[in-house]
């Protein structure tokens, strides 16, 4: 019975405003009745997952599907930030204390100023030409630019949330703080963050004094919750999926001209001499169409499932050349969707940014110039890569048997294995009435 009633895990869809926190617990229990313990958020941003659920998969869904990476960006860029910031002496550890609002003294006001107002079109057009300049590849900034640039905008957040005074330069890590402000809390940067003024300006506040992980608080919070009770439920829903959007209108189309030619048979038999245990045949063409029918709802294709097989993704399939992982000791190459041997290489990278890598940061696909996992670059754009061109011009015929991959990952097979079972089964529910009903019906005698 729990199969039959069985339901993938709901589309979560994407809240208006500050979500508190009673439906962020509501999404979260949902998501963990419908989801197993294997396919949980630890397990994906960890990359213990296999494909299609490993992190570069969650990345690639956030990038390409949902274009809300930046989160996901953020979110690993500050898991790795705290692990190298604890890993700092004490005595650099105490130039950045811990972010304490209350215990600070607050001569002159409030810890926040007041909104001011909003910037001048002399601003607005720095703030453009700051963009733009992340997004040229053909021409880098320079690192004294580019620190330039850096420190020009963080100036001018501090100055929208009115703070007026400078940062402490001694701290550790500042640098990177500012270049995390750039990114990701100027308003119109290249991967700004959804918060509000208010958040946003109590953070930068919190920056303007240290350098500690507890002062990104308030955007870590946000970033997490987005990401644990709205796009982790969504990507294994989409993950689950075997087949692209022609494949299961195809599967669809095939599975109702089924039902129809199911319906004639009978009709045809039914006014026919012939006698009524012919019509068991139309039994056939009904419940192939209602599991292809039923199946395709959900995005099950049956004849991917039987073979283990999914569709690869767009992006995942012009790779070979342009976008490609560097070969093998044996001189074969590693296609970035995944080989065993290739998740188990993916390590949280140091220095200033986070990378997935295999034994190196060029190792990971590039799209159009960048990386997708990096933390700090261009805006989170994808109509400038290589195969958004080659994919539109792909024939029908050829997206509809495109190239598939083995679905490595066992625990997600198990809910596709849920999915077709259940669509096998009212299948054979509606199909065995319906053939016990026609063929009880007496001859017509109609030719």
């Amino acid at each position: 019975m729990s199969i039959l009633l069985y339901r993938r895990p709901d589309y979560v869809a994407k809240a208006d405003g500050p979500m508190d926190a009673a439906d962020y617990q509501k999404n979260i229990e949902k998501s963990r009745k419908a989801i197993p313990s294997e396919l949980c958020f630890e397990n994906v941003v960890s990359n213990r997952a296999m494909p299609p659920c490993s992190l570069h998969d969650f990345m690639g869904y956030l990038l390409y599907v949902c274009r809300d990476a930046e989160n996901l960006q953020f979110y690993l860029w500050f898991q790795d930030y705290q692990r190298r910031f604890y890993a700092l002496p004490p005595t650099q550890q105490n130039l950045s204390p811990s972010w304490n609002e209350e215990t600070l003294p607050q001569a002159g006001g409030p810890l926040v100023a007041d909104p001011g107002p909003r910037l001048s079109d002399k601003a607005l057009d720095q703030a453009v030409k700051y963009k733009i300049s992340f997004e040229k590849n053909d021409r880098p900034m320079s690192q004294i630019d580019e620190k330039s640039a850096v420190s020009e905008h963080v100036d001018q957040a501090y100055a929208q949330s009115g703070l007026k005074w400078k940062s402490f330069t001694i701290q550790p890590f500042r640098d990177e703080v500012d270049k995390v402000i750039s990114h990701y809390l100027v308003p119109g940067s290249p991967r700004e963050l959804n918060l509000s003024h208010k958040d946003r300006s109590a953070c930068l506040h919190a920056l303007q004094h240290t350098t500690h992980p507890s002062a990104f608080t308030i955007p870590s919070k946000i970033v997490t919750e987005t990401l644990r009770s709205h796009s982790h439920p969504n990507f294994i829903r989409w993950s689950m999926v075997n087949g692209n959007t022609p494949r299961m209108i195809f599967g669809r189309v095939l599975g109702t001209l089924n039902i129809i030619f199911g319906f004639l048979i009978t009709f045809l038999l039914l006014f026919s001499p012939k006698p009524r245990w012919w019509r068991i045949f139309a039994a056939l063409a009904w419940f192939l169409g209602f599991a292809f029918l039923l199946a395709g709802s959900n995005g099950i294709c049956l004849v991917l499932y039987v073979t283990k097989d999914r569709h690869l993704r767009p992006w995942e399939q012009f790779s070979s050349s342009e976008l490609s992982l560097p070969s093998s000791k044996n001189g074969k190459s590693k296609k970035y969707y995944g080989s065993d041997e290739e998740s188990d290489q993916y390590t949280l990278g140091g220095s200033d940014t986070y990378s997935m890598s295999l034994d190196s940061k060029n190792s990971l696909r590039k799209t159009g110039g960048r990386f997708a996992v990096e933390a700090f670059g261009t805006a989170n754009s994808y109509g400038h890569e290589v195969w958004v061109e080659k994919y539109r011009a792909k024939m029908m015929i050829r997206k509809i048997f495109d190239t598939r991959v083995w679905v490595q990952n066992e625990h997600l097979r198990i809910l596709q294995d849920k999915v077709s079972l259940q669509s096998v089964l009212w299948s054979l529910i509606v199909t065995i009435p319906l053939t016990i009903l026609f063929t009880a019906l007496p001859q017509g005698h109609g030719y």
